[in-house]
Order: structure tokens, then sequence, then C-alpha cells
């Protein structure tokens, strides 16, 4: 497997060793082009890289196989860097918010240089570039903390687009738009930051996947020979991997073996059918009790 392959390693791997590059760039632009803007942009980037980091060991982790104390697996690794990569994006967008509220409040800003404009403009493709990449490899794998990877890197484009038209808008003559843009860079951050945090908190608390997966659950058994009923479908996040659990009604007439054999059949089915699936958990019931219990 190639190191360019859109994969979640890979990405990350990129995404780590491109962000440390922004933010010597960003640093010493900001400093040398006298730009508050890139500055706050340059402390994005540098959160950037301690999330890359929490990405990787989640990543890592969340592929340990299960074991005796955790015998759905380690996924929820996964879920975890997410929400801490959000919990960083909250804390950047406040810092960033209140330092530039500060700078208006005491007018304490100058017209940015060229080289400030330079930088925010490389910084926008490059990130935008590293998004695209990196949500298709997050979505390939299922991954909460590459998407949430991704996510950093759109609000990235966001960001430095802001700071990019308050230099520009600063040299022309208004320099307060500089932190002004560094204002608004902050919002955009906490807003990203915010929903990637409910997304996150919604699978670690056994929150329901996209109704599509359970649609195809539910199809799959329906239209599997012997079975005669389906209900009771649930589906849960365990991490990058779902588990399902699901109630299939027979004729009550077969003997345990042969309802055993038709379960076992259509769990081989479902994990191979359906994406990410870790483990399916079938109920065999006779259909007579289907009306025994006004279903």
């Amino acid at each position: 497997m190639g190191i360019f392959t859109a994969n979640a390693e890979n990405t990350t791997r990129l995404s780590l060793i491109v962000n440390v590059i922004l933010f010597v760039l960003k640093l010493v632009g900001g400093i040398v082009g006298h730009s508050r803007a890139l500055l706050a942009d340059a402390l994005n980037s540098l959160l950037d890289i301690v999330a890359n980091t929490i990405v990787w060991i989640g990543i890592k982790v969340a592929r340990r196989p299960a074991d005796e104390n955790h015998p759905y697996g380690h996924g929820h690794a996964d879920t975890l860097a997410a929400l801490f990569v959000a919990l960083l994006l909250v804390i950047t967008g406040i810092y960033i918010g209140i330092s530039a509220i500060q700078v208006i409040i005491e007018k304490n800003y100058r017209a940015p240089g060229e080289i400030a404009t330079i930088i925010a403009a490389f910084t926008i493709v490059v990130k935008e570039i590293l998004y695209q990449w990196t949500i298709r490899a997050g979505r390939k794998a299922n991954s909460a903390a590459v998407i949430a990877n991704a996510y950093d890197h759109r609000s990235d484009v966001y960001a430095s687009s802001g700071a990019l038209i308050g230099i520009v808008v600063a040299q022309i003559g208004y320099p307060i738009l500089d932190p002004i843009a560094g204002f608004w860079i902050g919002l955009l951050i906490l807003r990203n930051a915010v929903k990637l945090m409910r997304d996150n908190l919604h699978f670690l608390m056994g929150g329901a996947p996209d109704f599509a997966i359970i649609r195809q659950i539910t199809e799959t058994a329906s239209g599997h020979t012997g079975v005669q009923h389906v209900r009771d479908v649930k589906v849960r996040s365990a991490g990058p991997t779902y588990i399902a659990d699901l109630k299939i009604m027979v004729d009550g007439e077969l003997t345990v073996t042969a309802g055993h054999d038709i379960a076992s059949d259509l769990k081989e089915i479902l994990l191979k059918t359906v994406d990410n699936l870790q483990d399916a958990m079938i109920h065999v019931e006779p259909l007579e009790d289907l009306s025994k219990k006004g279903h």
C-alpha cells in the first residue's frame, strides 16, 4: 500500500507534517508581516499538531483486537480522539476570539505585510487539498477521528480565508479589519467544534447511525430464507464499526437447530454485506408469538 494511498494512517501522518510546516510559516509570516489574523491562524495550526497526534493514537488504539476487558474491541478510542479534537477547537476558537477583541479595544493594530497575504493564500490551497483527501479516507474507514480531522482542515480553509480577507482589506487602509478577521476565525472554529462534539457524543452514548444502515439490515433480514418477520432492529456505534441487535420470527414448528441455522446464515450474510458491521446479535422467536405480543 503506497504512502499516498488515502487511508486513515496516511492522511493523519501527512496532516501532521503539513501542520508543522504551516505553523512555522504562519508564525514567521505573522511576526514579520505584522498580522494578528495570521498569528491567530498559527495558534490554530499549533493545536492542529496536537489534534493530529491524538487522532493518530486514537486510530492505533481503536484497531486493537477485542480482549477480556473489552469484548467489543477498542473502537470508541476513535470517537474519544474525535471529541478531543473538538475540545481543542473550542479552546482555540475562544482564545482567538478573546485575543481579537482585546486588540480591537486597545487599538493595537497595524496593516499586515505582503508575506502575510502569500502565506494565508498558500494555506487555503493546501488545507482544501488535505480536506478532500482526509474526508475521503475518513468516510472509507468510517473513522470519527479522521472525519473530525478532515473538518478541522475545512475549518482552517474558512479561517484562512477570513484571515486573507482581513489582511488584504487592512493593507488597503483599514487595519482594524485584521483583528476583526481574527475574531471571525474564532467564531468559525467554535461553530465547527460544537458540531463535532455533538455528533461524537451522540455515538459515544450509543446513538444510532444513519437510518440507511438500519434499513439495509432490516431489508436483508426480511428477505432471508426462513425469516417470516423482523422486528426490534437496533444498531449502535462501537467507534468506526457497528453492532446490530434484531429479532427474527420463524415458523414455530421448526426445531431449535433449524432456527439457529437460519440465524447463523443471516448473521454471516449481514457481516459480509453491511459495511463496518462488527457483530449482529440475532434473537429467534416463533411466529406464533407475534400475535400474542400484539405486533
